[in-house]
């Protein structure tokens, strides 16, 4: 007979204390995350240093050769927009206004602005020096996580701007290009790193929101529908590629190429939609065109060029307000409450 040895009335299973014993592979996460640019610029105008600041400063002189503005335009703490007439802006916020002085010190003008008014802010200051019976005018924008290849945008668009200044204090004539036949170009900066941002903008009942999708999908093929402005109809856009993240080189993100088609136009608009890092935790969402070449030679920009660039400020605008939702605020770690 086997005899049974009963346990004492106060006896207790021993809990289990933590491990000293941590397991093989621990989670490395990213900590800080941040680059900045600065792009400089410089040309020598033959002209005395007050008339090439009359023809920065002066808000009808800017028209004709830099984008058509308003009154507030360079005055300190003030903001004002800089209209290309083809639906793609700038809204700026002026700092800084320095006149040339009677000692002959140079001029400065500094402000802040943004592409489209929803784009990431960056600073551009215009230091003006006289040299003798001349000029030196130098730009320096500042950006801090801009787009990737925003030092190749901007360090070949400023160039030019400079020479349509000099041309224009020169000459008297109107020297601003014509409305470009690519484009709109939109960005926006979304509180979510990239992954999880496109993850979230692409999914179909977010589309419903942020794009106003009536029908369709990102998926490859399938003609998506959305309203492209109050009583203007509507647009079909249609993917043609959809790049999911980790897929190709070199930078692994998601992206997708589309065709927009609209009745009465001759042809469909092409468009790249991208996203990429920022900050740590953030992302930029960016949307390019072009194609408008089918509209043939025109001295003005159509129509849906401009009700293109206000749906997809406004589509990125709602896009940002959703996925704030998702995120929580830094004084809410635990996340929004349910």
């Amino acid at each position: 007979m086997t005899s049974v040895t009963s346990l004492p009335d106060d006896f207790t299973v021993p809990l289990m204390e933590p491990s000293p014993f941590p397991p093989f592979r621990s989670t490395a996460q990213p900590v800080a995350h941040e680059r900045w640019e600065r792009v400089i610029t410089t040309v020598t105008v033959p002209a005395d240093l007050d008339s090439v600041w009359t023809a920065l400063t002066d808000p009808g002189r800017v028209g004709h050769w830099l984008a058509r503005t308003g009154a507030t335009w360079a005055r300190e703490n003030e903001r004002s927009m800089l209209d290309f007439r083809d639906g793609e802006f700038f809204w700026c916020h002026t700092d800084v206004v320095e006149p040339p002085g009677t000692d002959g010190h140079g001029a400065r003008l500094s402000y802040r602005w943004r592409w489209v008014g929803v784009g990431p802010a960056t600073r551009v200051t215009w230091q003006l020096t006289a040299v003798g019976a001349a000029t030196t005018v130098t730009t320096t924008e500042i950006s801090a996580n801009g787009p990737s290849d925003w030092r190749s945008w901007n360090g070949t668009g400023w160039p030019g701007i400079l020479d349509q200044l000099s041309d224009h204090v020169q000459t008297g004539r109107d020297m601003r290009w014509t409305w470009r036949r690519m484009g709109p170009y939109v960005q926006a900066e979304l509180p979510l790193p990239a992954y999880e941002a496109w993850a979230a903008l692409t999914a179909v009942p977010a589309l419903q929101y942020w794009t106003g999708r009536t029908a369709g999908s990102l998926n490859v093929g399938d003609p998506m529908a959305f309203v492209i402005g109050d009583a203007s109809g509507s647009c079909v856009l249609t993917v043609t590629e959809h790049v999911e993240a980790g897929q190709r080189f070199p930078s692994y993100l998601p992206s997708l190429d589309f065709r927009l088609d609209r009745g009465g136009w001759p042809d469909h608009l092409s468009g790249h939609l991208w996203i990429e890092p920022t900050h740590l935790g953030g992302s930029l969402l960016q949307v390019f065109h072009h194609g408008w070449e089918m509209f043939g030679s025109t001295d003005t920009a159509p129509h849906d060029r401009i009700l293109l660039t206000q749906f997809w400020a406004g589509a990125f605008d709602r896009l940002g307000s959703l996925v704030r939702r998702m995120s929580a605020p830094p004084d809410m770690p635990g996340g929004l409450p349910g």
